[in-house]
């Protein structure tokens, strides 16, 4: 089976909210943490697997271009790695967190 990449935006709130709204629906707890790299605080979750998720912001670089600039409608992005269907099926069943990008690596 492939290994699958997907990255989502959240049209919601804040970083807060997209993290309550995720860790209700998948069931997992995340860890809040700091990166200059990432543009400030992000959250994070690592499974037992290979399976992560973080929760970012879209944010601007000193430079004026956004971390992810083809997405600029999206201030809050969930990038998932080795997601399954059962993920994407919680993910996309939320309101307001759209399915991006996708990406597949045999």
């Amino acid at each position: 089976m492939p290994d699958r990449f997907n990255l989502y935006g959240f049209r919601g709130g804040d970083l807060d909210e997209a993290e309550r709204l995720i860790s209700g629906a998948l069931g997992v707890k995340f860890t809040s943490r700091e990166s200059s790299f990432k543009g400030g605080e992000y959250f994070s979750h690592r499974g037992s697997d290979l399976f992560e998720i973080t929760i970012e912001s879209n944010f601007t670089d000193d430079e004026g271009i956004l971390s992810v600039p083809e997405f600029p409608l999206y201030p809050t992005l969930i990038f998932v790695s080795y997601v399954t269907s059962d993920v994407e099926r919680r993910l996309d069943s939320q309101g307001e967190i759209d399915l991006l990008r996708t990406e597949t690596v045999e």
